[in-house]
């Protein structure tokens, strides 16, 4: 009963909070919306489907935790919110006006196309020299993906991330099919390393980006057609490393049945992970390290200390009786994984502070179209919170480092154009 039912108070209290939120916002895509539903709809899908096949239910205990994640994560954002917007309602889309867009996307195409250009040389670039170095039989090897994630060109890589999301929405509205090849190429520079979440984020990205400028509406048809999109992407990443060995392989019968069940693990791995370590003494460890490992392993680099922080998570548990395939997980969901390494208190502390940096950013997003740093990083981190389910993701550098270029690369671009646009007025007035 108590399968039942857990997920069922889920459903109701998130379809309260959204509710006020739409009366409040005009959407449901908010960080609350953005936290909460894909969490309440895997939950779901687990507790009414998965356990027919073998997976184990996530317990009630696991369900009122969260909620109470989810309570704090409300009372930091709603704060804020009261702050930068005030106790009216207010639309945090922008109006759908045409010409207001065209200018906007005009104005900063410049950008964005060098900015594209630069992250796929670079890209083709890295990509030729491991492949010269480990050759294609090792491209879906742990010292492959290693090395396309080091070095000074994985970062220049990362400038990409932001005019990903920008031709994203460039493309909605002119329909270009040059972009769309831009696009192409920088989802491949990405989706090389077979690093699942940074191709899924960057798509979340693109889609909340065009979604805040009235560019893409959803409803259910989309929905689906969005989430059978991510099981390609999920299966494109693992048909890279089979495809070493022979296409014919990779799409297999065999090869296929696997990833689809590792595909379903992986899905329901957090939710369930964490009801299956909820339960376990040998948790919470209590080591903040791994929680907090960006500002600490920045402070080891400058020190000349490369010992750093190893952020995941190397304990397993099992999800699932499929013993046939792949049926355990060693992650436990953005709460789950707070819970284990600092506790009950410190996860709730840590999950108010949260709520108001997420809400911060979504009030500074919606002030005004010269934003539009902001406004990247706030769909950035929606995009990260949409599949928080899965893990936490705000301890990894590179959301630090992508979250920067975002708003000081636009904002360098903002001052440049004055500059010289005080230098031609200057110029014509002398």
């Amino acid at each position: 009963m108590s399968d039942v039912l857990g997920p069922l108070v889920l459903v109701v209290f998130c379809l309260l909070v959204s509710y006020w939120e739409y009366t409040r916002f005009r959407t449901v895509v908010t960080p609350f919306g953005a936290l909460a539903w894909p969490y309440t709809i895997v939950v779901l899908m687990i507790n009414f489907g998965g356990t027919y096949f073998g997976f184990f239910p996530v317990s009630v205990e696991s369900i009122l935790f969260v909620m109470i994640c989810f309570g704090f994560f409300l009372v930091g954002g709603y704060g804020i919110t009261f702050l930068l917007i005030g106790r009216r309602g207010d639309s945090i889309l922008f109006k759908d006006v045409r010409k207001e867009t065209k200018t906007f996307l005009d104005y900063y195409r410049p950008l964005f196309m060098v900015l594209a250009l630069v992250c796929i040389v670079s890209g083709l670039f890295h990509f030729y020299e491991l492949i010269t170095e480990f050759g294609w039989a090792n491209i879906g090897s742990k010292d492959f993906r290693d090395a396309y994630g080091s070095g000074i060109l994985s970062h220049i890589e990362l400038l990409g991330r932001s005019a990903f999301i920008f031709l994203f929405a460039y493309y909605l509205f002119y329909r270009k099919k040059s972009v769309l090849i831009l696009l192409f190429l920088i989802g491949l520079t990405v989706i090389i390393r077979q690093v699942k979440y940074h191709i899924i984020v960057l798509l979340l990205s693109g889609i909340y980006f065009s979604y805040l400028h009235n560019l893409l509406k959803f409803n259910l048809k989309k929905i689906m057609i969005y989430a059978l999109g991510i099981y390609v992407v999920f299966n494109l990443t693992y048909v890279i490393g089979f495809g070493a060995v022979g296409v014919d392989f990779a799409y297999s019968p065999k090869v296929q049945a696997f990833l689809l069940n590792h595909f379903f693990t992986y899905l329901f791995g957090g939710p369930i992970g964490f009801s299956e370590i909820l339960k376990n003494p040998v948790y919470p460890m209590y080591s903040a390290e791994e929680i907090f490992a960006v500002p600490i392993n920045m402070i080891r680099f400058l020190e000349g200390d490369f010992n750093y922080v190893n952020i995941i998570i190397g304990n397993w548990v099992p999800v699932s009786t499929i013993y046939k395939y792949f049926h355990s997980s060693n992650v436990f969901g953005i709460f789950g994984m707070l819970y284990a390494y600092i506790g009950s208190l410190a996860t709730f502390i840590y999950t108010l502070v949260l709520g108001i940096l997420a809400y911060t950013f979504m009030g500074l997003a919606s002030r005004s179209r010269t934003g539009i740093g902001f406004q990247f990083v706030y769909v950035y981190v929606l995009g990260f919170l949409t599949i928080s389910f899965f893990g936490l993701y705000f301890n990894m550098l590179s959301f630090v480092e992508v979250s920067f270029y975002m708003v000081i690369i636009p904002s360098l671009y903002i001052l440049g154009r004055e500059i010289m646009r005080f230098a031609v007025l200057q110029h014509k007035t002398s």
